[in-house]
C-alpha cells in the first residue's frame, strides 16, 4: 500500500483528469454565493452526493467534504469514462479521498437485505444510516429533514435534477450521502454511505424510486471516515482552484420547510431530542437505580 505524503498528494491534486468543465451559464453566474453557517443544520446536494452537517459542524469541516467528496466525484468519473462501470468508479473515488487525508472505515459492498417486497431508495438509505450512525444520532434527524423537503417543495427541485443528472443511467444509479455532527463528548463525528442501486426498468428521482425487491438490487459500504487535518490543510487552496470551474454548478444548498414557528426551530428542537436521546436513556436508568436503592434503605 503506497504511503501517501504531502508531495504525493499535491502532484496528485495537480495533475488528476477531470471531466470537462460545465459551460458558464447566467443562471449560474448570478446564482447567490453558497453560505455555510456553523450554528445550523444544512445539507446540500453536490453531485451525486448528499451532506449533511448537523448544528455545531465546523464551517471549515463542511467546506472540506464538500471539495472532497465533488473532487473524488470528478476525478472518478475522469478516470472511468464508462458509467455503467460502477465497480471501477467507486474505486477511483476512494482512491481520490485516500490521496485528499480521508480514511475510511469501511469501503467493502455489501447487499442491502430488503424488509418488505415493495419499497422506496430513501427508506434503504435511511435503514443503512441508522445502523451506522445510531438511531438517535443528530445528522439522521437533518437526513430525514433533508429527504422530505427534496421530495415536497418545488424550490429544491433544481436540486433533484442535478442530483439524478450526475448519479443515474437508465436502469443503474450510484450516490453517496456523508454526515458530519458534533457528539454529546463535544467530538466531530463524520461518516460516508456509497450506494449503487441497479433496477430492470428506468429509474426516475433516484432517491423516490419505488421499486421491487423482486426486480432491483441495492449494494452499500457504509463507514465511519476521518479527515487528517495535517494531509489536507496544505492542499485546500490546490483542490479549490481545481474545483473554481465547476463548483456553481454541481452544489446546491437544500431549502428546509419552514417551521409552524415561521423559524428554524423545529428543527433545531428535533436534533437537540435526538442528541439528548442516549443521555436521557441513561438518566432513566440511573433514576431507576437510585429509587431502587432508597426503597431498599427504607425497608430497612
Amino acid at each position: 500500500m503506497t504511503l501517501i505524503t504531502k508531495n504525493l498528494s499535491r502532484q496528485f491534486i495537480k495533475d488528476v483528469k477531470l471531466p470537462p468543465a460545465p459551460r458558464r451559464t447566467r443562471a449560474l453566474t448570478d446564482a447567490p454565493p453558497l453560505e455555510l453557517k456553523q450554528a445550523e443544520a444544512q445539507s446540500l446536494v453536490v453531485g451525486s452526493g448528499l451532506i449533511v452537517a448537523a448544528a455545531a459542524v465546523p464551517v471549515q469541516t463542511r467546506e472540506d467534504i464538500i471539495n472532497c467528496t465533488l473532487f473524488a466525484q470528478l476525478a472518478a468519473s475522469g478516470a472511468v469514462g464508462d458509467p455503467t462501470q460502477v465497480g471501477q468508479w467507486y474505486d477511483a473515488y476512494f482512491r481520490t479521498l485516500t490521496a485528499l487525508g480521508w480514511a475510511q472505515s469501511d469501503t467493502r459492498f455489501e447487499k442491502y437485505q430488503f424488509k418488505s417486497k415493495d419499497g422506496e431508495a430513501h427508506q434503504a438509505i435511511i435503514g443503512v444510516l441508522s445502523v451506522l450512525l445510531g438511531p438517535a444520532a443528530t445528522a439522521l434527524v437533518v437526513v430525514k429533514t433533508a429527504l422530505d423537503a427534496l421530495q415536497s417543495m418545488n424550490e429544491n427541485s433544481k436540486w433533484i435534477t442535478l442530483f439524478d443528472r450526475e448519479s443515474k443511467t437508465a436502469t443503474s444509479a450510484r450516490f453517496q450521502v456523508a454526515t458530519a455532527e458534533v457528539d454529546t463528548n463535544g467530538l466531530l463525528q463524520i461518516a460516508l454511505a456509497a450506494f449503487h442501486l441497479e433496477a430492470t426498468s428506468t429509474l426516475t428521482q433516484v432517491l423516490f424510486f419505488k421499486f421491487s425487491s423482486s426486480s432491483t438490487s441495492l449494494n452499500y459500504a457504509a463507514g465511519k471516515a476521518s479527515i487528517y487535518e495535517a494531509a489536507l490543510k496544505d492542499q485546500r487552496q490546490a483542490i479549490a482552484g481545481r474545483l473554481a470551474a465547476y463548483r456553481a454548478a454541481y452544489v446546491g444548498q437544500i431549502k428546509f420547510p419552514p417551521a409552524p414557528d415561521g423559524g428554524t426551530r423545529g428543527l433545531r428542537r428535533a436534533t437537540t431530542r435526538a442528541r439528548r436521546g442516549s443521555r436521557v436513556e441513561k438518566a432513566g436508568r440511573g433514576k431507576a437505580l437510585l429509587r431502587g436503592l432508597r426503597d431498599l434503605l427504607e425497608t430497612r
